[in-house]
């Protein structure tokens, strides 16, 4: 997934007025239980469990992430898009039209389950995962930006996934915003 930082956007679309920033900011915040719901997921934190489990060693991840973006027939691709927890993850944001990516990450930032294809596998030098799970934020909202994935802009809200106290993956949701809405001043 990448994102194109949105100051971009504001010389392309002008200045929005602060309303509008709050207001993408709200819309944001209002997934985090959506999200929180996703990492609490039955089905959703066995998988995530499951991957933890098998090893892959960084040399391993660099290699499966250097196909994936360069291979949109990369077979890894299909194994994650149709496997159960993805199908879940579709079934729990399908009534969210706001949402145009879901995806569920491992303790290693890479890809367990996902709604759709995103532009990489390894998520793990991100601030999505990051920041819920490195660096331990319970809710994290990025910037509003172009996501190369979905082509459309976007804000991202990223929570970690939980095994007691210990975090063991993380979901982020992508939420589409009009051109005004990713060009508002930030707050």
């Amino acid at each position: 997934m990448m994102l194109v930082p949105a100051m971009i956007v504001v010389a392309l679309a002008g200045q929005a007025d602060a309303a509008t920033a709050g207001r993408v900011k709200e819309t944001a915040y209002a997934r985090v239980a959506r999200a929180q719901a996703i990492a609490r997921d039955a089905v959703i934190h066995a998988a995530v469990l499951a991957i933890n489990a098998v090893s892959e060693p960084p040399e391993v991840i660099k290699r499966r992430d250097m196909v994936w973006t360069a291979n949109p027939r990369d077979p890894l691709r299909q194994v994650i898009l149709q496997a159960p927890c993805s199908v879940k993850v579709r079934e729990l944001v399908k009534e969210d039209p706001l949402v145009v990516e879901a995806f569920v990450m491992n303790d290693r930032g890479t890809l367990v389950c996902s709604m759709a294809a995103t532009s990489d596998y390894w998520q793990g030098d991100e601030a999505k995962w990051q920041r819920t799970f490195v660096d331990g934020k319970d809710a994290f909202v990025e910037e509003p930006a172009f996501d190369v994935s979905t082509g459309k802009y976007a804000i991202q809200v990223s929570v970690p996934i939980a095994e007691g106290t210990k975090r063991v993956g993380a979901v982020t949701l992508t939420l589409k915003l009009n051109r005004q809405e990713a060009a508002a001043p930030k707050n």
